[in-house]
C-alpha cells in the first residue's frame, strides 16, 4: 500500500467548499487513485471511536450537514472529485460520476482515507455513516475491514441494480454492488434508515439487501416518517447513534 499523505488545506486554496464548512478544518486525503476532501472540527484532537461520514452521489453537502449536526467525534470524507475543479484533477471523467461511481478504485481510495483519519485522530474503531451513494460505499468498505464498530446508512443505495431499475436509468456496469457483500456483513452491527417519502432510493432497495442475508441479528432498520431523500434526517440519526 502506498503511503498516504495528509495535508491541511489553506483557506486561500482554490477548492470550492460551502460557507457552512468554514469552521471545520479542510484536509486533503491523497494516496489512492483519487484525491479526496476531508473536513474535521478544529477542536477534535483524538477519539477512541471515530464517526466517519461519507458523502452521497452528485452535489455534496447532505452528509456534511449530518456530520456537523452530530458533532463530537465526527469527521467527513467527500467523494472523488467533489469540491475540486476539473482543472485540478484530470481523472474526474463521466464514468466516475455514473457507471463507475462505486468502482474498486473508488472503494480503495475511500478506505485508505478512512485509515488516514483513524491514524490522525488515534482511533481504534470507526462508526461508518454513509448517505445515499455514500451508504453503498460504506457498506462495501465495512465488509472488507475489521475495525467497523457500527455501519449506518441514511437513504442508502444498498442494491444499485434494483435502484437503477426503479429509476429507469442505465445500470452501473463498472460498480461493485453492496447487496453482493450482505452475507459477509452479518456479523457487523448495522442500522439502516429509509425515508417514508423518498422517491429516489425507495424501501424496496433496502428490502432487497436484507433479503440476501440469512441472519438479521445485528441489523436494525427504520422507516423515518416524513423524510424524503434529502430531508429530514438529523434527529433520526442522532437518536440511533445515541
Amino acid at each position: 500500500m502506498k503511503l498516504l499523505i495528509i495535508v491541511l488545506l489553506l483557506l486561500s486554496s482554490k477548492v470550492a467548499v460551502s460557507d457552512t464548512s468554514a469552521t471545520w478544518n479542510r484536509i486533503i486525503l491523497s494516496g489512492g487513485a483519487y484525491t479526496l476532501m476531508g473536513l474535521a472540527p478544529p477542536e477534535l484532537r483524538a477519539a477512541d471511536t471515530l464517526n466517519i461520514f461519507l458523502e452521497g452521489d452528485g452535489a455534496p453537502g447532505t452528509a456534511f450537514e449530518l456530520a456537523e449536526f452530530i458533532g463530537g467525534n465526527s469527521v467527513y470524507i467527500a467523494r472523488p472529485c467533489q469540491y475540486f475543479s476539473r482543472q485540478q484533477f484530470t481523472n474526474c471523467d463521466k464514468a466516475l460520476l455514473t457507471s463507475h461511481r462505486y468502482s474498486r478504485a473508488v472503494i480503495d481510495s475511500i478506505s485508505r482515507a478512512i485509515t488516514v483519519m483513524k491514524i490522525r485522530y488515534q482511533a481504534s474503531r470507526v462508526r461508518l455513516i454513509g448517505f445515499s451513494g455514500g451508504g453503498a460505499i460504506a457498506t462495501i468498505i465495512a465488509a472488507q475491514r475489521d475495525d467497523i464498530d457500527l455501519l449506518v446508512t441514511v437513504a442508502g443505495n444498498l442494491d444499485h441494480k434494483r435502484w437503477t431499475e426503479f429509476n429507469e436509468i442505465a445500470p452501473l456496469i463498472g460498480s461493485l454492488n453492496p447487496v453482493d457483500f450482505s452475507g459477509s456483513l452479518e456479523g457487523v452491527r448495522q442500522i439502516h434508515l429509509i425515508g417514508e417519502r423518498d422517491n429516489v432510493v425507495p424501501g424496496s432497495v433496502l428490502s432487497s439487501y436484507l433479503a440476501h442475508m440469512q441472519k438479521l441479528d445485528n441489523v436494525k432498520s427504520y422507516i423515518i416518517s416524513g423524510a424524503d431523500h434529502l430531508c429530514c434526517w438529523s434527529m433520526a440519526l442522532a437518536d440511533v447513534l445515541d
